[in-house]
C-alpha cells in the first residue's frame, strides 16, 4: 500500500537555512480482538534543519610614502548545494505485529582551497607595483536521506539506525615575490574557519493506539576566510 503524506512544508530564510517538516501516517481498521485494538495508527515526525554560512573576507594595507600602485585581481568560487529526502514505506497484512525500521543518513561536506601570490616590483618612473593575486573556492555540500519502512511481521520489532558523517578539507598555499632588490616587506595573514555539524535523534513509543516516530535532523557547514595582505615600504629608499 503507498504511503499516505498527511501534509509537507518546505521553508527557505534569508541566511540559506532550509527547514522542512514532514507528517505521515497509515491507519487500519482491524476486528477487535483480545490483542489489537481496533484503530492501529503510525504516525511519522521529521523535523529536518539544514544551514550552510559561506563568507570571504580581503583586505590590504600599504603602508609607506613612497608612490605605490596596487592591482587587486580576486576570484571568490562559492559552491553549496543542499540535498534532503524522506522514503516512507507501508506494507498491510497481519495485523498482530508490526516491523518498523528507522534509517537515516547525514553528510555534510566543506572543501575550501586558498590561493594568495604578492609580487613587488618597481616600474620605470619608480613607483613600486603591489602585484595581488588571491584565489578561494568554498566546496559546501549537505545531504540528508531518511529511510521509513513499516511492514506487518509475526511480532513487534523497531529498529533505529543513524549515520552521521561530516567532513571537512582546507589547503592554502601563499607566495610572496619581491623583485629588484627592494627592502619591502610583505606579510600575509590567513584566518580560516571550516566547520561541519551532523546531530540527529530518533524516539520511537509504541501504546494501545498504535506507534509514534520522532526523527529529528540538523546539518550545518560553515566557511569563513579573513585574508590580510600588509606591505611595509617603509625601508625603501626614495
Amino acid at each position: 500500500m503507498e504511503p499516505d503524506d498527511k501534509g509537507a512544508r518546505d521553508a527557505f530564510d534569508e541566511d540559506g537555512r532550509q527547514e522542512s517538516e514532514t507528517i505521515a501516517g497509515n491507519e487500519r481498521d482491524h476486528e477487535a480482538d483480545d490483542t489489537v485494538g481496533d484503530v492501529r495508527d503510525i504516525d511519522l515526525d521529521l523535523k529536518q534543519d539544514s544551514e550552510i554560512d559561506d563568507d570571504v573576507d580581503i583586505g590590504v594595507l600599504v603602508i609607506g610614502s613612497r608612490p605605490a600602485i596596487v592591482e587587486l585581481d580576486t576570484e571568490i568560487d562559492q559552491n553549496g548545494e543542499l540535498d534532503q529526502d524522506a522514503d516512507i514505506e507501508t506494507e498491510a497484512g497481519d495485523p498482530g505485529g508490526r516491523d518498523i525500521e528507522v534509517a537515516g543518513a547525514q553528510r555534510p561536506e566543506v572543501d575550501q582551497r586558498i590561493d594568495v601570490d604578492v609580487e613587488v616590483s618597481e616600474d620605470d618612473d619608480g613607483n613600486i607595483i603591489v602585484e595581488i593575486d588571491a584565489d578561494v573556492e568554498d566546496d559546501v555540500e549537505i545531504e540528508s536521506d531518511l529511510d521509513v519502512d513499516v511492514e506487518d511481521d509475526d511480532e513487534d520489532s523497531i529498529d533505529a539506525e543513524l549515520d552521521q558523517d561530516s567532513e571537512s578539507d582546507g589547503n592554502v598555499d601563499v607566495d610572496v615575490e619581491i623583485r629588484d632588490d627592494l627592502d619591502a616587506e610583505v606579510d600575509v595573514y590567513i584566518a580560516s574557519l571550516i566547520g561541519t555539524l551532523a546531530q540527529g535523534a530518533v524516539a520511537l513509543e509504541e501504546d494501545d493506539d498504535g506507534t509514534a516516530i520522532d526523527v529529528d535532523l540538523e546539518d550545518e557547514a560553515a566557511t569563513d576566510a579573513d585574508v590580510d595582505i600588509v606591505v611595509d615600504l617603509n625601508d625603501v629608499d626614495a
